[in-house]
């Protein structure tokens, strides 16, 4: 027993497969996951909840509890701004295309709009082999950002300064909560995803409201998302990610689905037309590639791909620095002399 937490217990209920597996109830999924951002379980009981929840999947209520106890917990930004600042939780990487999600990023920032991307502080390497994702291999937004000469945060009243100085910030997850980036290392050990990696979609790391921005690659976490977010009343954009990142691929736009004040509705169906003409993309995926082709589309010398001009004109909105969709279109193509809408 771990300070009033039944460990066989929970483990005895939540491990029963997908089947027979038990929700918990919110104060004591609350508490487990506390418990675990402190390091406080036995390493077995991690392995074992680690494994459980992979299998059974997480039941909003549980999804509930293990945000807000990050939240609470967590070292939380102190930043005001007349918009609603973006979200981008990006911790997969790309390596089959280019990793635009920066260039969404700085798109939104020209427009106005303050953007946190948070994700690991560096890809994380030992002499286990990775069973399903090997970071090692791919391009991650802090690299872009790195190479672009933009700053990363240390800590969250860093992450505010720099919001305020060049509207976008970098943050890794350790400098909000040291225990949620131990936690993440679990994967390495013990070869797939779980919880957390849905838990870094979902939590508000601002003292403030914000707009989330949560890309998903299998279709059932598209409704657990969308009920999460709509339970809490959350303004958020969730769609079909990129390699698992959350911007839209930049050859043919998914459907993008808002939450805001406890509905759900799509705001944008897929595109489902013949791709009439490739857009100019980067000759490859590497970072110096990538940066280049930034740098044109930024400078006006290559098109904003029209997924991306899309996705970033729904976030202008939800972000309040524009009234409706027709608006931020205007608004965008002030900015961007060229772009594919």
């Amino acid at each position: 027993m771990t300070s009033g937490i039944h460990m066989t217990s929970i483990i005895g209920r939540v491990a029963r497969g997908r089947e027979y597996a038990e929700d918990l109830d919110y104060a004591e999924a609350k508490a487990l996951f506390t418990h675990w951002l402190h390091g406080d379980l036995p390493e077995l009981a991690m392995g074992a909840l680690w494994t459980a929840y992979r299998i059974k999947g997480e039941s909003v209520e549980e999804l509930r509890a293990f945000t807000q106890a990050l939240e609470e917990d967590g070292d939380s930004i102190a930043f005001q701004h007349h918009c609603r600042p973006v979200i981008f939780p990006s911790y997969n990487g790309t390596r089959r295309g280019a990793h635009l999600l920066p260039l969404l990023a700085m798109t939104l920032t020209r427009c106005g709009v303050p953007v946190l991307i948070h994700g690991l502080s560096a890809p994380q390497h030992n002499d286990l082999p990775w069973a399903d994702h090997d970071p090692s291999r791919r391009v991650h937004s802090a690299d872009i950002l790195r190479e672009f000469g933009l700053a990363s945060a240390e800590n969250s009243p860093q992450a505010s300064t720099l919001l305020h100085l060049q509207g976008l910030s970098y943050l890794p997850v350790d400098a909000f909560h040291s225990g949620l980036g131990k936690m993440l290392a679990l994967r390495q050990q013990l070869g797939v995803r779980s919880s957390v990696h849905t838990i870094v979609k979902l939590f508000n790391p601002f003292q403030n409201p914000a707009v989330h921005c949560a890309g998903v690659t299998h279709p059932p976490y598209l409704i657990r998302l969308q009920e999460y977010f709509q339970q809490m009343q959350r303004t958020a954009l969730i769609l079909r990610g990129t390699e698992g990142e959350c911007f839209a691929h930049p050859k043919r736009r998914p459907e993008l689905q808002v939450c805001q004040q406890g509905t759900s509705f799509v705001w944008l169906e897929k595109d489902t037309h013949p791709l009439q003409q490739m857009p100019a993309l980067p000759e490859n995926p590497g970072i110096s590639a990538t940066c280049r082709y930034m740098e044109s589309v930024l400078e006006g010398r290559l098109p904003l791909p029209a997924p991306l001009a899309d996705q970033a004109i729904c976030l202008l909105c939800l972000s309040g620095r524009c009234a409706d969709l027709d608006s931020a279109r205007q608004h965008l193509a002030r900015h961007f002399s060229r772009y594919a809408a």
